[in-house]
């Protein structure tokens, strides 16, 4: 699993902070909030199940052996934890598209189903580019639907397989009486039986960050820009320290350093260096300033939600009000 959950944070940030820059009311913020929530909560959950690997891989048995019964039980608890998670996660999507019409060349989402919600993503991302997470969180529903309603099935056991560095549970069980077997699962060595291997987590966590660009990613095109919005902390590497900014630094070490060529340090602007720091020294600036401001907070307030605007706004729009070609 990956070893550094912070940057995951970071990223899923990121992904939905193009919300804070457009106007919404406050329903719609409040719907934002508790995906955001909800992310946090799945990420927490991920990151659980990875302090009991780190610790399963210091007990006597280690990783890539049996755990222990022990072990394994704890595996199955926090596995359902995140799926149920996931689900959660999925719904908290939804109510944002419910809210928030952002792709509006197809039909309304369907909220009330997360599956008739993921088909409805397949439409978005007719050309492919969503293929990727719309499988691991078809495979993720699919996975909690048989984890945690097993009256809808054949009686099945369950079991964990153990690599390098992780512990993955499976499901397994016999087909039915008519040959089924659950929907996600994979048909075992022996036909007649099935298994369902956990879709790793972190994959997960991947798949809701692509939907979360590809639900935010348009805001601009179709909702007016935030006027009162703070100095925005995000940009293109998602970390919140600029490519530019490590651009500039760069530049600046290179360009100052004493074993630059003379014949270089010659051709210089005379106030190359000046202007590099007053860049750098203006960008923080301004991620003090967006720090201190306060965090804008959403809240009920029964206002339905806004309709989008018909037409695309800049910078879409050619000087005269045309759309652009």
């Amino acid at each position: 699993m990956d070893g550094n959950p912070s940057a995951m944070a970071h990223r899923l940030n990121y992904a939905t902070h193009n919300a804070d820059h457009v106007r919404l009311n406050p329903a719609q913020r409040l719907a934002v909030q508790h995906l955001r929530e909800q992310l946090r909560r799945l990420l927490r959950k991920r990151n659980a199940y990875a302090s009991f690997i780190r610790a399963a891989a210091n007990s006597p048995m280690g990783l890539g052996k049996q755990p222990t019964p022990d072990e394994q039980d704890v595996a199955y608890e926090l596995t359902q934890g995140f799926f149920e998670q996931v689900y959660a996660t999925l719904s908290a999507l939804a109510s944002v598209h419910g809210r928030i019409r952002v792709h509006l060349a197809q039909s309304e989402p369907p909220i009330n189903s997360n599956d008739k919600f993921l088909t409805w993503w397949e439409s978005v991302g007719a050309e492919g580019w969503l293929s990727s997470p719309l499988e691991t969180l078809r495979a993720s529903r699919d996975f909690r639907t048989v984890f945690m309603h097993p009256q809808m099935w054949p009686v099945f056991d369950w079991g964990t397989l153990s690599t390098g560095d992780d512990i993955r549970v499976v499901l397994h069980g016999a087909q039915s009486s008519k040959g089924n077997i659950p929907p996600g699962s994979t048909r075992a060595t022996q036909p007649a039986y099935w298994e369902f291997f956990a879709p790793d987590m972190d994959e997960v966590l991947g798949a809701f960050e692509q939907l979360c660009h590809a639900t935010f990613g348009p805001m601009f095109t179709w909702y007016p820009q935030d006027e009162h919005a703070t100095a925005c902390v995000w940009e293109p590497d998602g970390i919140g320290s600029t490519i530019g900014d490590a651009a500039a630094k760069a530049l600046r070490e290179s360009f100052s350093s004493r074993d630059l060529d003379p014949a270089v340090r010659s051709r210089l602007d005379p106030h190359f260096i000046e202007e590099l720091d007053d860049y750098i020294r203006s960008m923080t600036n301004l991620r003090e300033r967006a720090r201190e401001a306060p965090v804008a907070s959403a809240y009920p307030s029964g206002i339905p939600a806004a309709r989008p605007s018909p037409a695309q706004l800049a910078p879409f729009m050619e000087a005269n009000g045309d759309e652009a070609d």
